[in-house]
């Protein structure tokens, strides 16, 4: 042979066993090829070699018949690259010998191979751009920070497909992807500078290698352009899993990620303004039309928040509070879109209340303040901060839709808060171990047995000449942000107690505000209780109808991950979504429902209160749910409970709060009397 101007069949047949013979080597049939995949892959490799290296006979779409028929059948571009060195290494030994100048043919040949590389890996990466990008779950997919990533890929898919010129080639810090990193709820989910930075960093590495991609599709190397998108690929899913991760941990620690976005947004410059937003007479509206009518008012208010954040997220974020209210933080925004934004909300709000056939027309009452000239804002004062502004809305006249942002206003506020630290103090002095007790109260069966079942743990303060219930400061406990000190400390008491606790019962249940179960330390305290001291106990988690609401899936996580078992408190005449309480139920979260006292003090003279309350009976019964009926004060309500069949009752006729030692007195006199190991009650204790 004096040149090569096409293969003989015999040569053909040669080159494919070698090939054969390389897919074996590399371990591809047993692991990515069967063997109808290879026939596949030979058949077009052997149509390749037939009609490449004639140039009168040559196929030009020889290249893309062999990359769809690696691409159909899943074969890795390396090794699709790999069998075209193979082959042309094999060609090359196969023909010299018998060329009369290999060295030229060697060049030749090289030529054609490298034509047929680039031109294969370009339909390869073709055929990759039509594939479905990375992209996260739904619940994710529309924040701004993960769009600006899918919006990007896509350029680069319709440059490489349709028009190079189109390709976004754009400097990382000029990018959209960098000025939504700076809106307010990006800053909120990357608080921790650290995670900022190795965002940027990814980002940028990201973006410089779509130069390098940018750079091998101008000059058609097609094998390098192709694993330089894959590495954009295999670095855009790292970003999407590390985006998804802190847009999930925000989403379900939404409040006390929320609050500490405001405190560290003073150290930036430009303007900022805080709101606060109440849906008027909530409680009145559950009063006279049904917690569902309150629901769906929340869920109105809550659905436009959501409407005005997505249109203007460069500078607002929002979050819901835990008592029916909404907060909104704004960043780098002037006054006049805040206060237009607070016009629109109530505008808006009246009209959907039309709109959904609400039975009595909704509005709000705003009020907001400007935080551009504080300095610092610790998270106590952040809560006094939410309290100033509540105050003023329930200031009889008082106006809405305003902003305080004069320099005047601001220090009104800063002297408000100086007093509330001073009256902090003294109410910190009493938050001590030796200034903090526990009382306990039974939750006994109603039945003609009344044992009892559990123990409620009440927290007390120690005066000089007794105790005071601590529900007389919990308001202040919890509007200066000590809610979760207070909780740690009844904690620690009951530790303490252990002893004595483990001989009147083997249940307790604990009270815990939202600002406890958002708090790690009281968190990582009561787990390491439950797996020490308190392991002897059923420990039962009791929690308002608005905390449940509000921090639903922060129950799911306390529950999936450490086992705690919860109770809804004061159930019935708060804002708990019906539909909420029952998926807790199904998925083990609450075991128990506690009625509203309110409910059992009208027994007797409100027909609605005894049907709500045996409606709820009938819901706990079908969910495998108990039911425990609070404030059992007289012999006529207790009948009266025990005739409805509901499980358990607590209140000053079933056994009045007291320390522990006197319950175990208490409980040791009627054991004596009964000749039993287990106390039943004879009446009033």
């Amino acid at each position: 042979m004096s040149e090569l101007s096409s293969l003989t069949p015999e040569q053909v047949e040669q080159l494919l066993d070698s090939l054969h013979e390389f897919h074996e080597n590399y371990g591809a049939l047993e692991t990515l090829l069967t063997g109808k995949s290879e026939r596949t892959i030979l058949d077009a490799f052997g149509h390749f070699l037939r009609v490449f290296p004639n140039k009168d006979q040559r196929d030009d779409g020889a290249p893309e018949t062999l990359a769809r028929a690696y691409h159909r059948n899943n074969i890795p571009f390396a090794l699709l690259m790999g069998c075209y060195n193979h082959t042309k290494e094999t060609l090359i030994s196969l023909v010299s010998g018998d060329l009369e100048e290999p060295v030229d043919h060697f060049s030749t040949i090289n030529h054609w191979f490298e034509w047929g590389k680039q031109n294969t890996a370009h339909h390869y990466m073709l055929l990759e751009t039509r594939k479905l990008n990375p992209i996260p779950e739904a619940a994710i997919r529309e924040k701004v920070l993960i769009q600006c990533y899918v919006q990007w890929l896509e350029e680069i898919n319709h440059a490489i497909q349709v028009d190079l010129e189109r390709f976004p080639l754009v400097l990382a810090q000029k990018s959209r992807f960098a000025q939504a990193l700076r809106y307010p709820e990006s800053l909120l989910i990357c608080l921790d500078l650290k995670i900022c930075d190795l965002i940027q960093e990814q980002h940028r590495l990201i973006f410089q290698q779509a130069s390098i991609l940018y750079a091998m599709l101008s000059t058609r190397r097609y094998e390098q352009a192709y694993l330089a998108y894959q590495e954009i690929q295999q670095k855009v899913t790292q970003m999407f899993n590390l985006l998804g991760t802190l847009y999930f941990e925000s989403q379900t620690n939404r409040i006390y990620r929320f609050f500490s976005f405001v405190q560290a947004s003073l150290y930036l410059p430009g303007n900022k303004y805080f709101c606060v937003v109440n849906l008027r007479g909530i409680r009145k509206l559950n009063k006279l039309y049904g917690n569902e009518t309150g629901d769906r008012a929340l869920k109105i208010i809550e659905d436009l928040l959501k409407q005005e954040f997505e249109q203007h997220q460069s500078w607002m974020i929002y979050t819901q509070g835990i008592s029916g209210d909404f907060y909104i933080m704004s960043y780098m925004a002037d006054v006049e879109q805040v206060e237009q934004l607070l016009e629109r909300l109530e505008k808006n709000t009246r009209d959907r209340s039309r709109q959904d056939n609400l039975p009595v027309e909704i509005s709000l009452q705003t009020h907001g303040i400007s935080l551009t000239d504080l300095r610092e804002l610790t998270t106590e004062n952040m809560h006094h901060l939410i309290h100033y502004l509540s105050l003023h809305l329930r200031q009889p006249g008082s106006t809405t839709n305003t902003i305080e942002d004069t320099p005047e206003q601001a220090e009104n506020m800063l002297q408000w808060m100086r007093e509330q630290y001073h009256k902090s103090l003294n109410l910190r002095n009493m938050l001590s171990e030796k200034a903090v007790d526990i009382f306990v109260q039974p939750l006994v069966t109603l039945d003609e047995q009344k044992r009892i079942h559990a123990f409620e743990v009440l927290g007390r303060f120690r005066q000089e000449d007794g105790y005071i219930s601590a529900g007389i400061f919990i308001d202040d406990i919890v509007s200066m942000g000590l809610a979760a000190e207070f909780d740690k400390l009844i904690l620690g008491a009951i530790v303490y107690q252990t002893e004595g606790l483990v001989r009147i019962t083997d249940r307790l249940f604990i009270n815990a505000s939202a600002h406890s179960l958002e708090n790690e330390t009281y968190i990582r305290a009561l787990v390491e209780a439950m797996n020490g001291p308190l392991q002897p106990f059923e420990v039962v988690i009791e929690l308002t109808e608005q905390i449940l609401l509000n921090c639903i899936d922060l129950v799911y996580r306390l529950h999936n991950e450490y086992g705690l078992n919860f109770a809804i408190d004061d159930f019935g005449t708060g804002y708990a979504s019906l539909q909420t309480v029952i998926e807790l139920a199904l998925r083990g979260g609450i075991k128990y429902l506690k009625i509203d006292g309110s409910l059992v003090r009208t027994l007797a003279t409100n027909k609605a209160s005894e049907q709500i309350i045996r409606i709820t009976r009938q819901m706990a019964q079908e969910l495998n749910l108990r039911t425990v009926v609070e404030y059992v004060e007289t012999t006529g309500q207790l009948d009266k409970l025990v005739d409805m069949e509901l499980d358990f009752g607590q209140g000053y006729l079933l056994g009045v709060p007291d320390l522990v030692p006197v319950w175990q007195g208490k409980l040791n006199y009627i054991k004596s009397k009964q000749g039993s190991n287990e106390a039943i009650f004879p009446g009033l204790i």
